[in-house]
Protein backbone atom coordinates (compact mmCIF):
# COMPACT_ATOMS: atom_id res chain seq x y z
CA UNK A 1 0.00 0.00 0.00
CA UNK A 2 1.34 3.37 -1.01
CA UNK A 3 1.40 6.46 1.18
CA UNK A 4 1.00 8.60 -1.92
CA UNK A 5 -2.50 10.09 -2.13
CA UNK A 6 -4.52 9.56 -5.29
CA UNK A 7 -4.23 12.47 -7.68
CA UNK A 8 -7.14 14.88 -7.67
CA UNK A 9 -9.62 14.31 -10.49
CA UNK A 10 -9.38 16.86 -13.29
CA UNK A 11 -11.55 19.93 -12.91
CA UNK A 12 -14.50 19.59 -15.28
CA UNK A 13 -14.71 22.20 -18.02
CA UNK A 14 -17.74 24.39 -17.52
CA UNK A 15 -19.89 25.89 -20.23
CA UNK A 16 -20.22 29.61 -19.60
CA UNK A 17 -23.30 31.29 -21.09
CA UNK A 18 -24.37 34.94 -21.30
CA UNK A 19 -28.12 35.51 -21.87
CA UNK A 20 -29.77 38.84 -22.56
CA UNK A 21 -32.76 40.48 -24.26
CA UNK A 22 -31.45 43.54 -26.12
CA UNK A 23 -34.85 45.00 -27.10
CA UNK A 24 -33.54 45.58 -30.68
CA UNK A 25 -31.24 48.32 -29.37
CA UNK A 26 -27.94 48.99 -31.14
CA UNK A 27 -26.52 50.68 -28.03
CA UNK A 28 -27.52 47.74 -25.80
CA UNK A 29 -25.90 45.33 -28.28
CA UNK A 30 -22.66 47.34 -28.46
CA UNK A 31 -22.52 47.53 -24.64
CA UNK A 32 -23.14 43.78 -24.39
CA UNK A 33 -20.41 43.01 -26.95
CA UNK A 34 -17.97 45.22 -25.03
CA UNK A 35 -18.77 43.31 -21.81
CA UNK A 36 -18.76 39.86 -23.47
CA UNK A 37 -15.20 38.77 -22.63
CA UNK A 38 -14.08 35.81 -24.77
CA UNK A 39 -12.01 34.36 -21.91
CA UNK A 40 -15.13 34.33 -19.70
CA UNK A 41 -17.98 33.18 -21.99
CA UNK A 42 -18.43 30.35 -24.50
CA UNK A 43 -21.89 31.29 -25.77
CA UNK A 44 -24.16 34.31 -25.79
CA UNK A 45 -27.89 33.68 -26.13
CA UNK A 46 -29.58 36.86 -27.33
CA UNK A 47 -33.24 37.65 -27.68
CA UNK A 48 -34.38 40.61 -29.80
CA UNK A 49 -30.91 41.42 -31.18
CA UNK A 50 -30.28 44.61 -33.12
CA UNK A 51 -30.51 44.05 -36.90
CA UNK A 52 -29.06 46.53 -39.39
CA UNK A 53 -30.37 47.49 -42.84
CA UNK A 54 -28.83 44.28 -44.28
CA UNK A 55 -30.73 42.22 -41.71
CA UNK A 56 -27.47 41.32 -39.94
CA UNK A 57 -26.67 41.66 -36.27
CA UNK A 58 -23.46 42.90 -34.69
CA UNK A 59 -20.80 40.65 -33.20
CA UNK A 60 -17.04 40.83 -32.73
CA UNK A 61 -14.06 38.87 -34.05
CA UNK A 62 -14.14 36.45 -31.11
CA UNK A 63 -17.69 35.18 -31.69
CA UNK A 64 -19.53 33.59 -34.62
CA UNK A 65 -23.17 34.60 -35.14
CA UNK A 66 -25.72 31.79 -35.53
CA UNK A 67 -29.07 32.95 -36.89
CA UNK A 68 -32.38 31.05 -36.98
CA UNK A 69 -32.58 28.54 -39.85
CA UNK A 70 -34.80 30.68 -42.06
CA UNK A 71 -33.14 34.02 -41.30
CA UNK A 72 -32.89 36.23 -44.35
CA UNK A 73 -34.84 33.82 -46.55
CA UNK A 74 -37.89 34.28 -48.72
CA UNK A 75 -39.58 31.38 -46.95
CA UNK A 76 -40.19 33.39 -43.76
CA UNK A 77 -39.40 37.11 -44.11
CA UNK A 78 -40.31 37.73 -40.45
CA UNK A 79 -37.55 39.42 -38.45
CA UNK A 80 -35.35 37.06 -36.43
CA UNK A 81 -35.72 37.55 -32.69
CA UNK A 82 -33.18 34.98 -31.52
CA UNK A 83 -29.41 34.79 -31.99
CA UNK A 84 -26.59 32.67 -30.60
CA UNK A 85 -22.98 33.87 -30.53
CA UNK A 86 -20.45 31.02 -30.36
CA UNK A 87 -16.94 31.76 -29.08
CA UNK A 88 -14.33 31.12 -31.78
CA UNK A 89 -12.18 29.23 -29.24
CA UNK A 90 -14.70 26.37 -29.63
CA UNK A 91 -13.53 24.47 -32.73
CA UNK A 92 -16.11 24.58 -35.51
CA UNK A 93 -15.87 20.78 -35.63
CA UNK A 94 -17.19 20.62 -32.04
CA UNK A 95 -20.56 22.26 -32.71
CA UNK A 96 -23.26 22.40 -35.36
CA UNK A 97 -26.42 24.35 -36.05
CA UNK A 98 -29.75 22.64 -35.39
CA UNK A 99 -32.15 24.00 -38.05
CA UNK A 100 -35.49 24.96 -36.49
CA UNK A 101 -37.96 26.72 -38.81
CA UNK A 102 -38.83 29.67 -36.57
CA UNK A 103 -37.47 33.23 -36.41
CA UNK A 104 -37.80 32.99 -32.61
CA UNK A 105 -35.64 29.89 -32.04
CA UNK A 106 -31.93 29.33 -32.59
CA UNK A 107 -30.22 26.10 -31.60
CA UNK A 108 -26.77 24.53 -31.63
CA UNK A 109 -25.46 21.11 -30.69
CA UNK A 110 -22.11 20.85 -28.89
CA UNK A 111 -20.00 17.70 -28.88
CA UNK A 112 -18.33 17.45 -25.48
CA UNK A 113 -16.34 14.71 -23.72
CA UNK A 114 -19.48 14.05 -21.67
CA UNK A 115 -21.66 13.67 -24.79
CA UNK A 116 -23.92 15.81 -26.94
CA UNK A 117 -25.39 18.99 -25.49
CA UNK A 118 -28.17 20.91 -27.21
CA UNK A 119 -28.50 24.61 -26.51
CA UNK A 120 -31.83 26.14 -27.57
CA UNK A 121 -32.40 29.89 -27.44
CA UNK A 122 -36.10 30.84 -27.52
CA UNK A 123 -37.66 34.28 -27.77
CA UNK A 124 -41.20 34.19 -26.39
CA UNK A 125 -43.19 37.41 -26.76
CA UNK A 126 -45.70 36.27 -24.09
CA UNK A 127 -48.68 36.88 -26.40
CA UNK A 128 -48.81 33.23 -27.47
CA UNK A 129 -47.04 29.89 -27.06
CA UNK A 130 -46.27 29.37 -30.77
CA UNK A 131 -42.52 29.24 -30.13
CA UNK A 132 -42.93 26.44 -27.65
Amino acid sequence: MSDTPDPAPPTPRRLRVWQQNLNKSLQAQLDMLQSLKPHKYDLALIQEPYMDFRNKSRTNLRFTAVYPAQHDSDVDPQRSRSLILVNTHLPSSSWSIIPIPSPDITAVELRTPAGLLRIINVYNDCDHNDSL
